[in-house]
């Protein structure tokens, strides 16, 4: 520690000096990065926050300003942005954005959307563990808005620094009054979307960051870092790196030609790594330990029959690694010449608006005869050829349609899941899952016809629904189908657009909606006892651990926790072995630290739900969920988290089981204690480093009501309830269950496209003004 002598001369800002260069000090012995109130060179303290670099650190301590307005527009702005806050400079009567200073009490008027004056004020923001600007705290959960934050950062000299920055929404970054970065998108926030440079100069430099929102969550988070952080990231980046692209390393025939997955009878084939090259530089050298097995499961040492055949590799890295993976390949029969086939291919005419109709079916013969092509390549040189041969080699007439459990997908899964228990050894481990129970006395309610006196809305609220719903599809020229319902009575169940090419039994993808549908699955098992919902992964998969900072949980999958990202990841759940390939990754993970929006969890949670019930997840959602809801327009054979299509009815069907609190008609799929497990909870209960709500599949849908905060209105007012539980999607589809008003909304759409917001509003208030209760 520096040791400055006082005497009697000294003044008291001289004494300020020297206690800022202490604490500056400490900072650069410890290694740390705080935001700390500094003293400036000509002995003035700022007022507002000062960050300063050691060597990396997350910027914490901001001020803010907002929330400003962030209108959706029709037309592109002159930056090419469909948003006017994030267009719109806020601060213009203060400098600008490239020349404000924020300071506490810094005020800003501006006009809002109604023409009034509004006048708001700076107010300080720190960040938690994970170094997140929750700005959707800070302003009650608003929508369509902006806010800016400020500080300073402090530098020991003149250098370059490294920034890296995520965001939800839209964001820029100003340095000195520089524009660094500029991002515009919907999206949800992860640390290090993004990284640019920016130079700074020894001493005190502004950062302003400006953030627009959307809808739902909001806010962001920066981390800065010197050069020789930096150096340090990026030689850790470029290792995980490695990692990732031999984690989508396939194991393939050394035949050498393009059939990797099909092979002759007699001698099965020598397999090795596609990359052995990149397997040996990331992983070290080690051996791999191959057996085959039949259709029957039965290991074999040759090919005696044709048909399908599965190996499974496993060896152990220098560092320990325990590595699993699996295919499926197909034996072909020794007369059979795939490279001699020419079949035909007829498809369904795809939903592009610049393939003309008539002209597809003129043309139905040489798309048949090129997409055939197509499916050829596929069978000679794709995993998926293997399975589709394996299955066709399989099937066998029985003079009824097959059931909608028998396709190649669940028959290759089955498959693969029954040789997984088989050599592990759980084969009879786990209780069977239970088909839903039959209720005994009054049934819950179900979907049904009835009246408006029924539903509790207003005489004539079917015509204004559907009359905002014309409008809707008119301005944006993207048909849709709608069905609401109340008490289970469907007010409206319609499409719109599209001159009848879509109808009320269009099967559309749903995209993230996916998830709420295997959180419902996964309730089925919570219900039975089967697993909890804080249970480790390890307690029923291999290769996990079940104590220390690593343990990823059925919480953690469920909540964006565990730290993965992406969605179909290293082969998805077409991997056999995907919950080893996660396993092979958990170096670079950090469970119950950051919420990093993903679809692998889910598809982790799945290959639980798979290896219990000695069912693939496609059979699972079939068998115990969408057959006993008669659910036949939906189908779920690719991913948890986004593969579901379906149609607005099946939806709307769903979400009445949610109302019904896990009941359907004469059957309860799980009870009213397991539901309340499901809902939204703030995470910081269970991991104080997250500050967001989310459930099991589920998350708050409020949505802000266009009056809140004024005409006596609270600021935090929303169109229906605030309980209204669902999740968002892709394609803008929607299920909104509003817990309150027992009322189901649900819309399928292909693209939310032009006008969605501004339509949206209209069309929720449209149910909300016809309530009569």
């Amino acid at each position: 520690m520096v040791n400055h002598r006082l005497n009697k001369g000294t003044t008291m800002n001289t004494v300020f000096r020297l206690l800022a260069i202490s604490i500056s000090v400490m900072l650069f012995a410890c290694g740390c990065a705080e935001n700390k109130l500094q003293i400036n060179q000509d002995g003035n303290q700022p007022e507002s926050p000062v960050f300063t670099l050691v060597q990396k650190g997350f910027i914490r301590n901001w001020l803010v300003l907002g929330a400003f307005p962030n209108p959706p527009v029709d037309d592109a702005l002159p930056d090419g942005s469909y948003h006017l806050g994030f267009y719109k400079d806020y601060l213009k009567s203060i400098g600008g954005e490239e020349e404000a200073v924020l300071k506490p009490n810094t005020s800003v008027v501006f006009t809002d959307e109604d023409g009034r004056e509004q006048n708001l004020k700076t107010q300080a923001a720190g960040a938690g563990g994970d170094g997140v600007i929750n700005l959707d705290e800070m302003f009650e959960k608003a929508d369509n808005k902006v806010a800016y934050a400020f500080c300073y950062i402090n530098s020991e000299k003149d250098q370059t620094i490294h920034f890296l920055f995520g965001s939800d929404d839209s964001a820029k970054v100003w340095i000195n009054g520089s524009l660094v970065h500029k991002i515009y998108a919907g999206r949800a926030l992860q640390h290090g979307q993004d990284s640019f440079d920016s130079n700074l100069n020894k001493g005190l430099n502004r950062i302003l960051i400006k953030v627009t929102d959307q809808v739902r969550d909001w806010g962001f988070v920066i981390e800065a870092l010197d050069e020789a952080a930096y150096t340090k990231i990026r030689a850790e980046k470029l290792q995980q790196e490695q990692l990732k692209e031999f984690l989508n390393c396939r194991i393939v025939t050394k035949v050498g030609n393009m059939w990797d997955y099909t092979f002759g009878p007699g001698k099965l084939p020598e397999v090795d790594w596609e990359k052995p090259y990149l397997v040996e530089k990331v992983m070290g050298k080690f051996p791999l330990n191959l057996r085959w097995f039949d259709r029957e499961l039965n290991e074999v040492t040759t090919a005696t029959n044709p048909g399908r055949y599965a190996f499974v590799a496993e060896g152990t890295t220098p560092k320990g690694i325990h590595i699993r993976r699996a295919a499926t390949l197909y034996c072909r029969p020794a007369d059979w010449f795939g490279w001699s086939e020419t079949p035909k291919a007829n498809l369904s005419w795809l939903h592009n608006r610049n393939i003309d109709r008539a002209a597809w079916d003129e043309y139905e013969e040489a798309i048949a005869s090129y997409a055939g092509k197509i499916v050829h390549l596929s069978i000679l040189g794709q995993r998926e050829g293997a399975l589709l041969m394996s299955y066709l080699h399989e099937i066998e007439s029985t003079g009824k349609a097959p059931p909608l459990t028998d396709t190649p997908i669940i028959r290759d899964h089955d498959y693969h899941l029954a040789l997984k228990r088989k050599l592990l050894g759980v084969e009879d481990k786990w209780p069977a899952l239970k088909m839903p129970r039959k209720i005994e006395g009054k049934s819950a309610t179900v979907l049904h016809e009835g009246n408006s006196q029924e539903a509790s809305v207003k005489t004539g609220t079917t015509d204004k629904i559907r009359t905002v719903c014309q409008q809707w599809y008119a301005e944006s020229d993207e048909p849709f189908v709608i069905c609401v319902a109340r008490h289970g009575v469907i007010i409206i169940h319609e499409a719109f657009g599209s001159d009848g090419e879509v109808t009320i039994d269009t099967v559309t993808p749903m995209a993230s909606l996916t998830k709420l549908v295997t959180g419902m699955m996964f309730a089925q098992f919570v219900d039975q006892d089967l697993i909890g919902i804080d249970d480790p992964v390890g307690k029923f998969l291999p290769d996990f651990p079940v104590k220390g900072n690593k343990v990823i949980t059925l919480r953690h999958c469920f909540t964006h926790t565990t730290g993965l990202y992406g969605h179909a990841e290293w082969g998805g759940l077409h991997n056999p072995w995907l919950e080893n390939t996660i396993s092979n990754y958990l170096e670079y993970l950090t469970p119950g630290k950051v919420h990093n929006y993903n679809g692998m969890g889910y598809n982790l949670a799945g290959k639980v739900m798979e290896v219990i019930s000695g069912k693939s997840i496609f059979r699972l959602m079939r068998e115990n969920f969408f057959d006993p809801l008669c659910a036949k327009n939906t189908l779920l054979e690719e991913d948890l988290g986004f593969s579901c299509n379906s149609t607005a009815y099946d939806f709307a069907v769903f979400g009445q089981l949610l109302l019904n609190k896990g009941s359907y008609g004469d059957l309860e799929f799980f009870s009213p204690e397991t539901f309340e497990k499901l809902l939204p909870k703030p995470l910081s209960q269970f991991y104080p480093d997250v500050n967001v709500d989310w459930g099991i599949g589920l998350t708050w849908m409020r949505q802000g009501h266009p009056e809140a905060g004024k005409n006596g209105l609270p600021k935090d007012k929303t169109i229906l309830s605030k309980n209204i539980i669902g999740h968002g999607s892709a394609t803008s589809a929607i299920l909104r269950v509003d817990l309150d008003n027992d009322l189901v909304i649900a819309q399928t759409r292909r693209r939310g496209g032009k006008v969605y917001d501004k339509y949206l509003t209209k069309f929720l208030m449209a149910i909300e003004d016809g309530l009569t209760d």
